[in-house]
């Protein structure tokens, strides 16, 4: 959905390129709050086993509400022992780089906070339990809960050091309701998410399974405004083996706040465009549920509607531990994540279908990783990834360029053999197709058409696409352009702040048109190429304004490199423009000779 806009663009483009070509061608046939830190940190237990989460329940007595901090180098989670939830999950550092992570808001340096705000003020948090009693689910909801793993009765802060793992019990019992229930986490200081247990009891009854909630709304919680290029949090989940996406205004829209999938379900989850939380079950569910309900946003004096999103994952209730994966939609961090949670659930998790490759996902996500390891290598040379985009722009455009020769010399050519097309067409239309020459003037105009090659134009620009698509791809499935700064752009995955490039990349594919020659020297034709050099531009302006920077930067730079190239191929190919084409050069060569040469397909037409 986020790229439509851009998709839009490249085809309108496209598509004016293509059609304008055929027209005038001869045709063819928030950080978390203060608390008050424990003295000495706890000591970390050893993570237990998928088989060892599964828990006894113990009667004890309820406490008072009290949190629980935990910090590791890579993120900084805050539980609470209300409901036994998760209030705070800020990330703090790329597991893969080791460069720190923030939000996107205000100066660009506050705490990259993925848990919603409103929806902790509406009563909803992740890890919440919902189950087919709503007097049972408000008991597991508002209850107080014992946490086992923390010594005192106050809030407390853990520090966990890498190679360290935490376990914590949130234990609740009920005796008038005759209900025993506990959730079980367990940290690693090492991954990003964590181990979860569920385990109630009821009339001594073990519940088989209730739903979890996902979310709501799990991302950039500093975002100020969404944009074509920056989507809202939204639901993915993968059902009998098919990827499902879904967006919180149509669930609103069309499905009354509610969508439910029942069948096989791998995983699911809610995420942005960078940050996502996904549970998956030690078995696969039996289906998943998405919620929404509608907000009203606002930052910088300007309104925007919002939608919570939150996932209602069936799992098991007797204790049976689930994956859960919080952090970065990166595409390495995503397979260092998949291989870990497939080798604990005994069967092939695939968390990189959390990112949208968009429906031209079979051309741009084999181009988008090759891209993004061409660019991370470059990096690894410059210390920049605006450098390392512009190097690799040289490259590819270099790579284009014999391409980008064929492709201008057959539109040179096309303009030689035009008035020669010209002259067929007219002799075409005085006959019938009945006549036998008609046949003959036929071939010969589909002779020239070969030499010609009047698709060479618009293969150069079907082939450049997929680059542009797998470009902008790379940027949205690796952290490693989000706020990495170039020049005057603080963050090449966002638009430019000042809009210099926009402005750039119009008056340079303003400057690339006029250059490049026309398959037709028709003078309608010319005036024709020198409108659509304007409106070409603007229309890109207009549709790419709030790109992000860095693809900006890829078609800037490409602009660039092929206006030289332009200048070159058209040196190169100045000396061709007196030889006459074929048939004319066979004309003056018979008539040299003292003899005077036509076509039979001339001479009959004649």
């Amino acid at each position: 959905m986020e790229t439509r806009r851009f998709i839009l663009a490249l085809v309108l483009s496209a598509a004016v390129l293509i059609v304008w070509e055929y027209m005038f061608r001869p045709q063819a046939p928030p950080k978390p709050s203060a608390q008050q830190t424990a003295s000495e940190p706890a000591a970390p237990r050893p993570e237990p086993t998928l088989e060892s989460a599964s828990l006894p329940v113990s009667p004890v007595e309820t406490s008072r509400p009290r949190s629980i901090t935990i910090s590791t180098p890579l993120y900084e989670a805050k539980f609470t022992n209300r409901g036994a939830v998760l209030e705070s999950w800020v990330l703090k550092k790329n597991k893969d780089t080791g460069r720190p992570l923030y939000s996107v808001g205000k100066d660009g340096k506050q705490p990259l906070e993925l848990i919603s705000p409103v929806g902790l003020e509406r009563g909803e948090a992740p890890l919440q339990v919902q189950v087919d009693d709503k007097a049972l689910s408000d008991l597991l909801n508002r209850s107080t809960y014992t946490v086992g793993g923390v010594d005192g009765e106050a809030d407390a802060r853990m520090e966990l050091q890498p190679g360290q793992t935490l376990r914590l019990d949130f234990i609740l019992r009920d005796e008038s309701a005759r209900v025993e229930a506990v959730k079980t986490v367990v940290l690693n200081a090492d991954n990003y998410g964590f181990d979860f247990a569920l385990k109630i009891v009821r009339d001594g009854q073990t519940l088989p399974e209730a739903r979890l909630a996902i979310g709501p709304s799990i991302g950039d919680q500093g975002i100020p405004h969404y944009t074509f290029y920056s989507v809202p949090p939204e639901g993915v989940a993968v059902v009998n083996d098919e990827v499902q996406r879904v967006h919180a205004s149509a669930v609103h829209k069309d499905h009354g706040d509610r969508q439910a999938f029942q069948g096989r379900v791998d995983w699911a989850g809610v995420g942005d465009t960078y940050f996502a939380m996904v549970g998956v079950p030690q078995r696969p569910a039996t289906g998943v549920e998405y919620r929404t309900s509608r907000y009203e946003h606002e930052a910088n004096g300007q309104k925007e509607e919002r939608f919570l999103i939150t996932g209602l994952l069936d799992v098991p209730a007797d204790g049976t531990a689930s994956r859960f994966y919080v952090g970065p939609k990166d595409h390495y961090l995503l397979q260092e994540a998949s291989a870990t949670v497939s080798s604990a659930v005994g069967r092939t998790v695939d968390l990189e279908k959390l990112i949208d490759y968009g429906f031209l996902a079979s051309i741009s996500r084999p181009l988008a990783v090759p891209i993004l390891w061409s660019i991370k290598h470059l990096y690894g040379w410059t210390g920049s990834y605006g450098a390392a985009i512009i190097i690799f722009t040289v490259i590819i455009y270099s790579l284009f360029f014999p391409l980008k020769w064929r492709s201008t010399k057959s539109m040179k050519r096309a303009q030689k053999l035009a008035p020669r097309m010209k002259e067929l067409q007219e002799k075409l239309k005085r006959l019938k197709p009945e006549d036998p020459r008609y046949k003959e003037l036929q071939m010969e105009q589909i002779k020239l058409m070969k030499e010609a090659n009047f698709l060479g134009g618009c293969m150069l620009l079907l082939i450049q696409m997929p680059f542009l698509f797998a470009l902008y791809r790379a940027i949205t499935i690796s952290l490693d352009f989000r706020q990495a700064s170039f020049l005057w752009m603080p963050d090449l995955s966002a638009a430019d702040p000042l809009h210099i490039l926009p402005v750039l990349m119009a008056a340079s594919l303003f400057v690339l048109q006029i250059v490049t020659p026309t398959p037709s020297n028709d003078p309608a034709a010319r005036m024709q190429r020198n409108m659509m050099a304007v409106v070409l531009p603007v229309m890109m302006l207009y549709m790419l304004w709030s790109a992000p920077s860095g693809l900006l930067v890829y078609w800037f730079v490409g602009n660039l490199v092929g206006f030289g190239q332009q200048l070159v191929i058209n040196r190169m190919l100045k000396s061709e423009d007196d030889e006459p084409p074929p048939t004319e050069r066979e004309e003056v060569t018979a008539k040299g000779k003292g003899g005077r040469a036509a076509s039979p397909a001339s001479a009959a037409a004649r």
